[in-house]
C-alpha cells in the first residue's frame, strides 16, 4: 500500500474537465480528411464518403450536405463528425479558466487515435497530430518510429505543444491530469494491425486475448471493450511487455525528457475503467508512479457497486475515484419528481458516501454533476420527471436524444434554478468539485454524444438549435449562446470555496433536515471558521431555527440578505427551490 495519503493539492482543487476535440480551435487550416478518421465508430465510413470537417456554430441537429449524401442517421453522422479542437486552443483559454476560479484540469485522451473522444489510442505515447499544428509531419515521424522503443520516442510537433500546454497551466497555478487508458488499445494501433496481418506468428500475438482457434480468415475472435467495443481491443495484463509499455506512457507525461533535458510534467493520472485491469496491477501502477513524482494524484474511474470500489481505496490502489455516488445522490434529492430523497434520506446516503472509504480519500473525490459519458446536467434536470436516477447504468439509459419521450430543450428558468442549487451543493459538500466543460456557459445536451457539442464561447455566434422531442426535431428553434447569468454564478461559487479553507478541508455536520420534505441545512467548519448551507426543494415555504449567539447577524453569501437574530435565534424561511449561504 503506497504510503502517500494523496497530495494536499488534491483536496484544494476545483476541477475542470475538458473534451479536447470540441474546447476550442485555433488551426483554421487542419487538414483532417475521412481517410485519418477510419478505423473507429462508426465502422461504415470509409474515406471514398463524402466528408468535411464540421461548423463549430452549426446547429447540433441539422445535417449538413455531406451528411445527407451519407444517407445515414443522424446518430451515426453525428459521430463522424470531427470539429478540431486543439492543443494551441486550450492554451488559448488558460487564462478565462484562471479567471473562472478553476486550479485543476482533467482532459479525455489527448493521445493519438482516429475517434473523435480518443479511448481507442493507436499509441499511447503521442498526441494526437490532429490536436497539433503540424499533423501530416507528425503523423511521418510517428509511422518512422520503432514502436517497441518506447524511451526513445520522438517528441512530435503536438507532443511539444501538450508540454508548452503543462508548461503555461503551471505557471498559473493550474495542475494538469491525463486520461489513462490502457485496459485497451486501439483498432489501428501497430500491435493490433501486426496480429490482424501475422495472427499467431505475430510477435504482439500475447498482447491480446485472442480466440485463434475459433477465429476466421475474416474475423478475429478478440476480447473488447465492455465485450463488444470493436475498435478497442483489451489488453493482456499478463503480458509483460503491455506492462512495460503502460510504464512508459506513465514517465514518458509523468517527467518528460526533452532534448537530453527533464522538463515539468503532468501532475497526475486519471485511470479509465479501472475494473478492467487487475487490481495488482494498478497497486504496482500507483506506487511506480508516486516513485516518479510524490505529490502526484492517480484516481480512478469505478463505476461498479460500492463494495466492488471499496478496495481499491482501501487498499490504498488509487488516491481518490470520480464520484458517481455523489452524482446519484445530488440528482435524487435535487432533481427527481419521483421516488426522491427526502431530505432525510438525503442526509442518511451521504453519511453513507463518507463512511465508505478512508477520510483522506473523502476529501479528493471527483465531485461531478456530468461528464463526458452522462447528459449533462442542465438536461437531465429538463427530462427529471421521465426517470429516476438510480445506479449509473439506469442513469445511461432513457437519456439520449432518440430515446422515447426524451426532450433535448433549452432548460427554462425555473430549471436554472435548481440547477443552481446543486452547484452550490456541489461546491459545499466534502471532497473536490469538478464542472464538465461548459455548463458554466450554460450548456445542454442529451447522452453522448450530444453531451460533447463545440463549447460555447462568448464570442462566437451560433446557429440556432431546433430540439428533438421523442426523436422527432421540433419545429421551435432554442437560441445558443453562453449564458452571462450561469457564469458568473459558477465563477461566485468557486470564490466562495477557494476563500474559505472549511470547504475544503473542513468538517461536515448535518443541522436541519426534513423527516418528509426536502429541507436541508449542514454546515462545513474548522475551528476558525464557519459556512452554514440551506436548501430547500420543496415546492412551499420551509422554515428552521439557526441558534447562534456569538452574533448578531448572518449575510447570505448570494444575494447579501441579512438575517438577525433575536435572544441568539434566527428564524429563517426559504422560498420554494432556493439556497441560501450564510457565513
Amino acid at each position: 500500500m503506497p504510503k502517500n495519503k494523496g497530495p494536499q493539492w488534491a483536496k484544494d482543487a476545483v476541477w475542470y474537465q475538458i473534451f479536447p476535440e470540441r474546447f476550442c480551435r485555433t488551426n483554421s487550416h487542419n487538414p483532417i480528411t475521412a481517410a485519418d478518421i477510419e478505423g473507429t465508430t462508426p465502422f461504415s465510413l470509409t474515406h471514398n464518403d463524402p466528408w468535411k470537417i464540421h461548423s463549430w456554430t452549426a446547429d447540433w441537429y441539422a445535417t449538413d450536405e455531406c451528411e445527407k449524401q451519407n444517407a445515414a442517421d443522424l446518430k451515426t453522422n453525428i459521430l463522424r463528425r470531427r470539429f478540431c479542437g486543439d492543443v494551441n486552443g486550450i492554451i488559448s483559454k488558460l487564462e478565462y479558466l484562471k479567471d473562472l476560479g478553476v486550479n485543476a484540469l482533467y482532459f479525455t485522451p489527448l493521445q493519438y487515435s482516429p475517434s473523435l473522444h480518443k479511448y481507442d489510442a493507436t499509441n499511447y505515447l503521442h498526441t494526437d497530430p490532429f490536436f497539433g499544428s503540424n499533423p501530416r509531419n507528425d503523423i511521418k515521424t510517428i509511422k518512422s518510429e520503432d514502436f517497441d522503443n518506447y524511451t526513445n520516442a520522438t517528441w512530435t510537433t503536438a507532443d511539444r505543444e501538450t508540454l508548452n500546454l503543462i508548461k503555461r497551466a503551471h505557471e498559473l497555478g493550474i495542475k494538469i491530469i491525463f486520461d489513462g487508458v490502457f485496459n485497451h488499445i486501439g483498432y489501428n494501433s501497430v500491435p493490433f494491425q501486426d496480429v490482424l496481418k501475422h495472427r499467431e506468428k505475430s510477435k504482439y500475438a500475447s498482447w491480446f486475448h485472442i480466440n485463434f482457434e475459433k477465429s476466421t480468415p475474416k474475423q478475429l475472435q478478440y476480447d473488447k471493450f465492455w465485450g463488444c467495443v470493436k475498435e478497442m481491443p483489451k489488453l493482456n495484463y499478463g503480458c509483460k511487455e503491455v506492462q512495460r509499455y503502460v510504464f512508459a506512457a506513465l514517465r514518458r507525461w509523468l517527467r518528460p525528457v526533452v532534448d537530453g533535458k527533464e522538463i515539468q510534467g503532468i501532475d497526475g493520472w486519471r485511470i479509465d475503467h479501472a475494473i478492467g485491469v487487475p487490481i495488482e496491477f494498478w497497486d504496482k501502477a500507483h506506487r511506480y508512479v508516486k516513485m516518479l513524482k510524490s505529490d502526484a494524484l492517480f484516481i480512478g474511474e469505478l463505476i461498479e457497486p460500492e463494495d466492488i470500489i471499496k478496495p481499491y481505496l482501501n487498499k490504498g490502489v488509487f488516491d481518490s475515484v470520480m464520484n458517481y455516488g455523489f452524482l446519484e445522490a445530488a440528482c435524487r434529492f435535487f432533481a427527481a419528481e419521483k421516488n426522491y430523497y427526502t431530505a432525510e434520506q438525503f442526509d442518511q446516503r451521504l453519511k453513507e458516501l463518507l463512511n465508505l472509504y478512508p477520510t483522506e480519500c473523502n476529501y479528493m473525490m471527483q465531485n461531478m454533476l456530468g461528464t463526458h459519458d452522462t447528459e449533462r446536467i442542465a438536461s437531465y434536470i429538463v427530462n427529471r420527471k421521465l426517470k429516476q436516477y438510480g445506479s449509473i447504468g439506469k442513469y445511461f439509459a432513457n437519456s439520449h436524444a432518440d430515446d422515447k419521450h426524451y426532450s433535448t430543450r433549452k432548460p427554462f428558468e425555473r430549471e436554472r434554478l435548481i440547477q443552481k442549487m446543486m452547484i452550490v451543493f456541489q461546491f459545499a459538500f466534502v471532497g473536490a468539485p469538478m464542472i464538465y466543460y461548459g455548463d458554466e456557459a450554460g450548456m445542454w445536451g442529451a447522452n453522448d454524444p450530444d453531451c460533447r457539442k463545440p463549447m460555447m464561447w462568448s464570442e462566437i455566434k451560433f446557429d440556432n438549435e431546433y430540439p428533438v422531442f421523442n426523436g422527432i426535431r421540433g419545429r421551435k428553434p432554442d437560441k445558443v449562446e453562453f449564458s452571462p447569468d450561469m457564469h458568473h454564478f459558477y465563477k461566485k461559487i468557486i470564490a466562495l470555496r477557494n476563500n474559505y479553507q472549511s470547504l475544503r478541508t473542513g468538517k461536515w455536520r448535518t443541522l436541519t433536515a426534513s423527516h418528509q420534505g426536502r429541507l436541508y441545512v449542514f454546515e462545513r467548519y474548522t475551528n476558525q471558521q464557519k459556512v452554514i448551507f440551506a436548501f430547500n426543494r420543496d415546492k412551499t415555504q420551509q422554515s428552521f431555527t439557526l441558534n447562534d449567539k456569538s452574533r448578531s447577524t448572518l449575510t447570505d453569501y448570494l444575494t447579501g440578505n441579512k438575517y438577525l437574530s433575536v435572544e441568539g435565534k434566527y428564524e429563517i424561511t426559504l422560498e420554494p427551490s432556493t439556497v441560501i449561504v450564510l457565513i
